[in-house]
């Protein structure tokens, strides 16, 4: 895989998103599900932050995904949100990132206090962002099925999973 390929990888994902997002009312986005005692709101906030701790990691010399801003706003307003997804779809489609070498330091917090340092490439964290995207996704149809909200079938679901469903599914038809 690429760099272009993971960054479009991620590109897609937060594009499906936005375009549940910009068809949620506020108090929708902000309801908290009985579920899991968080809003479609939290997850936003959690799916953009962890964005900028990767931007901010590429610049500092240090990825850190525990070390957030915890920013309430993108909690409480769907616009917001999508304006903060628009501006990372600009990060990721657009941003030179041939100047940042390809082995990057991910800082992780452990239970004790403790942080520890590991080494990583901007593609591997690439795929990772997606894949915990994708994770939150699924909370957030999770939700708003539970809403009775139709969304795209697609929606929250790992690209490994939808290839074997499809695999499945052919595999039936012969």
């Amino acid at each position: 895989m690429t760099l272009t390929d993971a960054r479009q990888f991620n590109i897609s994902t937060l594009s499906e998103l936005e375009s549940v997002l910009l068809h949620l009312s506020e108090d929708q986005y902000q309801k908290k599900s009985s579920l899991l005692s968080s809003s479609i709101g939290t997850h936003v906030r959690h799916i953009i932050e962890f964005y900028h701790c990767f931007f901010k990691g590429l610049d500092y010399g240090a990825i850190d995904y525990d070390n957030r801003p915890r920013n309430s706003i993108l909690e409480e307003s769907a616009k917001q949100a999508i304006e903060y997804l628009k501006n990372i779809h600009l990060l990721l489609s657009g941003q030179d990132m041939s100047h940042y070498p390809e082995s990057v330091a991910v800082v992780a917090l452990l239970d004790s206090g403790q942080s520890i340092e590991t080494s990583s490439s901007i593609i591997r964290e690439l795929l990772f962002l997606q894949s915990h995207t994708t994770h939150h996704l699924a909370l957030i149809a999770l939700m708003l099925g539970q809403e009775g909200i139709k969304l795209p079938v697609d929606f929250g679901v790992a690209t490994s999973t939808r290839l074997h469903q499809k695999s499945a599914e052919e595999a039936t038809q012969e």
